[in-house]
């Protein structure tokens, strides 16, 4: 049997445990380089001269509020799924979505002696977003949606988002693109109400 002299087993363990962090250091490497994808996405951007109280009463009027304790339901032995989707319609608003969570830019601007309306929305529905991520579970990077409503140096209201569609489009899933088409609707919808009431 070959046996490397005594001498020259320090050597070849050295050259071995650097080929192997070698390998390890490349193989990081590979998993932070990421794969990127260009992608087109459609922003709406309205106005209007109604006031920013007024539009953004017309909106949060039409959507529901999310009560994040409907998520201690998923932990229940067995699952009553139908109790978990009754709960959640019931969160509903008359657009069929919900607020998630409300971010007041306009109040932030105080720390820098600064005064502005400007407040973001996170807005969807769980039942809708399932609809998707049954199909691809990476459309939940989108869900819930943004919406920011803001009043802008023509002194005018503004409302932004960006067309669902266009975001979901990525995904190339037909059934995904249906229900980003059902969210365009939705919205247009929220937004025609609140810029017409």
């Amino acid at each position: 049997m070959f046996r490397l002299p005594i001498h020259s087993a320090p050597f070849f363990l050295i050259a071995t445990l650097a080929t192997a962090a070698l390998s390890l250091a490349a193989s990081a490497q590979d998993a932070l380089a990421p794969a990127v994808t260009a992608t087109s996405v459609t922003h709406l951007n309205y106005k209007t001269s109604k006031s920013f109280e007024a539009v953004t009463a017309s909106i949060e009027k039409q959507l529901g509020k999310f009560d994040p304790s409907v998520g201690r339901l998923f932990s229940a032995s067995p699952l009553d799924g139908a109790a978990i989707e009754e709960k959640m319609h019931a969160m509903e608003g008359s657009s069929g979505l919900m607020i998630f969570a409300v971010r007041d830019h306009g109040q932030l601007l105080a720390l820098k002696g600064k005064h502005g309306q400007a407040r973001q929305y996170e807005i969807g529905n769980p039942l809708v977003a399932l609809e998707m991520t049954q199909h691809d579970l990476r459309a939940g990077e989108y869900a819930p949606l943004r919406m920011y409503v803001y009043v802008g140096e023509d002194n005018l209201t503004h409302v932004d988002y960006d067309l669902p569609s266009s975001l979901f489009s990525r995904f190339h899933s037909k059934d995904v693109d249906e229900v980003g088409k059902s969210l365009d609707q939705k919205l247009a919808k929220l937004v025609a109400n609140a810029l017409r009431d």
